[in-house]
């Protein structure tokens, strides 16, 4: 503490800051700042029930109000209505594209080799339209060698923290999977085997060459390989996606200023191929980014800049077959400036009222060399009401030249980004909030958190086209792309039980979110494809001592889909004709998930045991679509709900730490 002091005023406040943060952290796993906003301590959601042994920070982020449930076949992070696209997954700011494994079930961070994770509704002056999920970097210098590990029937995960000084670290953290050995009868989808493997790795160091200055260089890799052969009509796919990180953090600490500086490199790319009779074809894509950012803080005054060049190419096809009467490859390698300025205060007035106000500019050059400009202007007030809690009212505009889209708008790997351009230019959004936040009880074990919202969304895509277009036409993604506008509006609920042997909440949200597209084919307004209208959730853990037991139920009307008014057969072809754009829903979704982790041993600085976990312990068949399906009887097809053969998944992992 002698240090600080010497250090200066504002490094003590920021010292204080961080202790209290940690205290509270340490009392609760969850702590809600604004709205349904706040901190995630990923220390604790060990206790959440996990997937085949694996605690992961993304899926606890769905279980969150302000998060859509997903199905077993959506890798999605879906924000009070924005699409995928529209929520920033970031390591400290950096963007990550791509970031689950196994269709979403769980994602690229692996908890322990992270401090925290941040998570809000909105991205604020970010360069995106929706909210943002970020992993925080440990800043901490162990006194000595520590790690954690995991290994279970799943795959083996373990993260060590080495110091290498008094003053800097290095974290390394690693997982490799073994899906198939163990689970391969499980892995299915419509009865047939799926083959699945990746592996992701981490490296942090951690410098603090004074009082004054944090450093961060952290680097992250990881690959993914899947196969799907569906010996019922004959089809083989597969692919192979990766994702690459590195960056360098400076933030530097002086009285009352804080400058924070970042330049990185991120990237994600795809190989995918698939072959049906007579016909084949590959599907590569792949998004850098290398940038530049920069924030300034100086009471209640924040400054910032960000600079990116983004270069992406789009799903490009090859296909080969007597189907096809030229080369299909559509678009070609894009290129692309973003820049952003903008300067912000906060001021309180008096002891109940605070206000913040932030005007920004951005700037896109586009890969036809076409400039666009725009405001992203934001406000909020926020009213602390004596013994009733806060109220928050929140507007703003935001901006974003990315899209994320393709064959099943689910946010899975196949999925490949697009630059605004040529095929539409830069999406923008004007969202509003009204938030309200009670802590209540005896010291404040509960908690109440709402949040209403509306956006209006400017310039959005949809794809509507099929794998056979791209085998068995001459395909082009403009003609498989809808252009519109859309606006999504609802409410997010949660009561939170903070304390005590029993810890967990009950959130309940109803959310709209609708397009119109500008195509004389699809007159009027349809719901998006990720539109779930109600979602109940509730989640538990109870701790008693050597024993954490978790719980988490999931309750929610299914999402929209595009039914065949008929189909038929010629040669070895379905043909499809469709009725009204996304009309139809699947069934309603329900799952309850368990865990208990047993420990052998249990102190501030050891700890090892066994993790029992069930997923889907009520065994429902959850539709994760609808397909045509081939009656072996009599030879027949059907239009039926598809689903992944998971029903009663048990795991079990010994974990370790030291």
């Amino acid at each position: 503490m002698l240090a600080c002091i010497a250090a200066g005023a504002q490094d003590v406040r920021d010292t204080l800051q961080r202790a209290v943060v940690t205290s509270k952290s340490q009392r609760q796993m969850l702590e809600t700042l604004g709205g349904v906003s706040g901190k995630v301590n990923v220390e604790k959601i060990r206790a959440v029930p996990s997937f085949l042994g694996n605690a992961d920070p993304i899926r606890f982020a769905r279980l969150l109000p302000s998060v859509q449930v997903n199905t077993e076949s959506d890798g999605g992070i879906y924000m009070q209505g924005s699409e995928y696209s529209h929520t920033l997954l970031s390591i400290q700011g950096v963007p990550v594209y791509g970031a689950s494994h196994l269709l979403g079930f769980f994602s690229v961070f692996n908890p322990t080799h992270y401090q925290s994770m941040d998570y809000s509704t909105s991205a604020e002056q970010s360069t995106r339209l929706g909210g943002s999920i970020d992993m925080i970097l440990k800043d901490r210098v162990p006194a000595r060698t520590e790690g954690e590990f995991s290994a279970g029937l799943l795959s083996f995960q373990g993260t060590v923290d080495i110091p290498t000084g008094a003053k800097s670290a290095l974290t390394l953290s690693g997982r490799k999977s073994y899906i198939n050995l163990l689970y391969g009868s499980f892995l299915k989808y419509d009865g047939e085997p799926l083959t699945y493997g990746f592996f992701d790795s981490n490296i942090t160091w951690y410098w603090k060459p004074s009082a004054k200055d944090r450093v961060w260089v952290n680097l992250f890799g990881g690959k993914d390989d899947g196969r799907f052969e569906y010996t019922r009509v004959n089809s083989d796919m597969g692919a192979s996606w990766y994702n690459a990180l590195a960056s360098v953090h400076w933030n530097h600490y002086n009285d009352n200023i804080v400058l924070k500086q970042t330049l990185y490199g991120t990237m994600n790319g795809l190989d995918a191929f698939v072959t049906i009779p007579n016909a084949s074809g590959t599907m590569p894509s792949f998004i850098q980014s290398y940038g530049y950012k920069a924030r300034l803080e100086q009471g209640g005054w924040e400054a910032g800049a960000d600079i990116a060049y983004h270069r992406a190419m789009p799903q490009n096809p090859e296909a080969e077959g007597h189907y096809n009467v030229t080369n299909t490859s559509s678009e070609s390698l894009q290129d692309g400036l973003e820049t952003k300025l903008y300067l912000g205060y906060k001021k309180l007035i008096g002891y109940y009222t605070e206000l913040k106000a932030a005007l920004g500019g951005s700037w896109y050059l586009s890969p036809e060399r076409e400039s666009f400009w725009g405001l992203t202007p934001q406000a909020e007030a926020s009213f602390i009401i004596p013994r009733g809690g806060k109220i928050s009212l929140r507007y703003g505009i935001s901006r974003q030249v990315l899209f994320q889209t393709g064959i099943t708008n689910t946010g899975l790997p196949i999925e490949f980004w697009i630059l605004a351009g040529k095929l539409s230019r830069p999406q923008w959004a004007h969202n509003y909030a009204l938030a309200y936040n009670l802590d209540f009880g005896r010291k404040d074990e509960w908690a109440l958190s709402a949040e209403t919202y509306y956006k209006q969304l400017h310039n959005q895509l949809e794809y509507h086209g099929t794998i056979m277009e791209v085998l068995n036409s001459n395909y082009s993604i403009e003609q498989s792309l809808l252009q519109g506008h859309g606006r999504a509006y609802g409410i997010n609920m949660m009561l939170q039980k903070n304390a005590g042997a029993l810890t967990g909440w009950i959130s309940y949200a109803y959310g709209r979110s609708l397009r119109n597209f500008n195509n004389p084919l699809y007159p009027g307004t349809y719901p998006s494809n990720h539109e779930r209208l109600h979602e109940l959730k509730i989640i538990g853990t109870y701790d008693i001592g050597r024993f954490d037991f978790g719980g988490s139920f999931f309750a929610c009307t299914g999402t929209p889909y595009t039914r065949p008014d008929s189909f038929y057969i010629v040669g070895d072809r379905v043909i499809c004709n469709y009725g009204e754009h996304n009309a139809a829903r699947l069934p309603a979704y329900v799952r309850l998930d368990i865990s208990v982790n047993w420990y052998f041993h249990k102190d501030a600085r050891r700890r090892n045991g066994l993790n029992f976990s069930m997923y889907n312990v009520l065994g429902r068949r959850n539709a994760v679509g609808y397909g045509v399906h081939l009656n072996e009887e009599d030879y027949s097809y059907n239009f039926m709900p598809t689903s992944y053969g998971v029903r009663f998944l048990p795991s079990l992992a010994y974990f370790h730490k030291f």
